[in-house]
C-alpha cells in the first residue's frame, strides 16, 4: 500500500481567473465562483504507523465537488516522478517495501533500482534536498506532476496543462537532523499540525495555477512535454492563475472521512481529458 499515512480536510476553491478560453469545465470559467472540496496529503511509503516526517515525497490529493460531478486531482508535492514507465512501477514500489526475507526496509534495493533508471536523478535530487523533509503538510506546494488536456469553452481548442499549488505558507522544511528528532517526539507531526491549525481558525490555503501549452507545440518541443520526470521552464510557459483552494473544516469522523476517501486520476469532468503520458495511462492499473 502506498500512501498510507495521512490527513484530510474540508474546505473550498474560488476562481479567480477566468479559464475558459482554455477549459469548459464549469468549476474554472467564473471569477468568485466557489466549488467545495476535500484534500487528503500523506506520506508515500511510508506505513501507517510510520512518521511523518520522514524523508519522502508527500501525496496533494484533491476531489473538487463541481456541478458537473466529482474531479479528482492526484497530485503530490513534486513536479516530477522517479520513472516514466508504468511497467517500473510495480518493482519500484516493491524496493520502497519491507523485504519479503528479512522483513526489513532495504535501502540497498532501493538505490540498486534507482542507479539503473538515470530519468530517476530528478527527483532524487528534489527528495535528498531540504524538501525531502517539508516542516508539516501546510507548507508545502502541490503539483499534478502529470500533465492533462483541457478543452476550451467553444470545444474547438486543446491544450496540453500543468497543475501547482503554491502554498500561501510559505515554504518551510526540517533541516539538519530536526526530522529525525521530531520522529520520536512527535510520530504524528505533520497530521496534529494541520489538525490544530484549522481548529484554532489559521485556514492553511494554496493557489493554483496552470501551465498551458498549445496542443501543436507539442510537436516541436525540445524533448517529450508527457515525460513526469522533465518540468515545463516557466520562462516557456509561464504560471497562469485559476484560483485558491482554501481548507476550513476538519473531518468529523478520521476513518469514514479520511481513511476511506478515495482518489482517481480517470474521475475526470467535461474539458478536462488525461493526456498520453505513460505514467498517468498506467494509474488506473496500479
Amino acid at each position: 500500500v502506498v500512501h498510507a499515512k495521512g490527513a484530510g480536510a474540508h474546505g473550498h476553491f474560488q476562481v479567480t481567473g477566468d479559464m475558459s478560453k482554455y477549459c469548459k469545465a464549469d468549476f474554472v470559467r467564473e471569477v468568485g465562483k466557489q466549488t467545495p472540496l476535500f484534500t487528503r496529503v500523506s506520506t508515500v511509503a511510508g506505513e501507517r504507523g510510520y512518521a511523518d516526517t520522514d524523508r519522502d515525497p508527500r501525496g496533494f490529493a484533491v476531489k473538487f465537488y463541481t456541478e458537473e460531478g466529482n474531479y479528482d486531482m492526484v497530485g503530490k508535492n513534486t513536479p516530477v516522478f522517479f520513472i516514466r514507465d508504468a511497467m517500473k512501477f510495480s518493482d519500484f514500489i516493491h524496493t520502497q517495501k519491507r523485504d519479503p526475507r528479512t522483513g526489513r526496509r532495504d535501502n540497498q534495493g532501493a538505490w540498486d533500482f534507482w542507479v539503473q533508471q538515470p530519468e530517476s536523478f530528478h527527483q532524487l535530487t528534489i527528495l535528498f534536498s531540504n524538501r525531502g523533509t517539508p516542516d508539516g503538510f501546510r507548507f508545502m506546494n502541490g503539483y499534478s506532476s502529470h500533465t492533462y488536456k483541457w478543452i476550451n469553452a467553444k470545444g474547438d481548442e486543446v491544450f496540453y496543462v500543468q497543475y501547482t499549488f503554491k502554498t500561501n505558507q510559505g515554504i518551510k522544511n526540517f533541516v539538519g537532523m530536526k526530522s529525525t528528532k521530531m520522529k520520536s517526539e512527535n510520530p504524528d507531526y505533520a497530521m496534529r499540525d494541520l489538525y490544530e491549525s484549522i481548529e484554532k481558525g489559521d485556514h492553511p490555503s494554496w493557489t493554483w495555477y496552470v501551465q498551458i501549452m498549445p496542443e501543436a507545440d507539442a510537436a516541436t518541443y525540445k524533448y517529450d512535454i508527457l515525460d513526469i520526470t522533465k518540468v515545463w521552464p516557466h520562462a516557456d510557459y509561464p504560471l497562469i492563475e485559476v484560483g485558491q483552494l482554501v481548507l476550513n473544516r476538519n473531518p468529523d469522523n478520521y476513518f469514514a472521512e479520511v481513511e476511506q476517501s478515495a482518489f482517481a486520476p480517470t474521475h475526470t469532468v467535461p474539458g478536462i481529458e488525461p493526456s498520453n503520458d505513460k505514467m498517468l495511462q498506467g494509474r488506473p492499473f496500479s
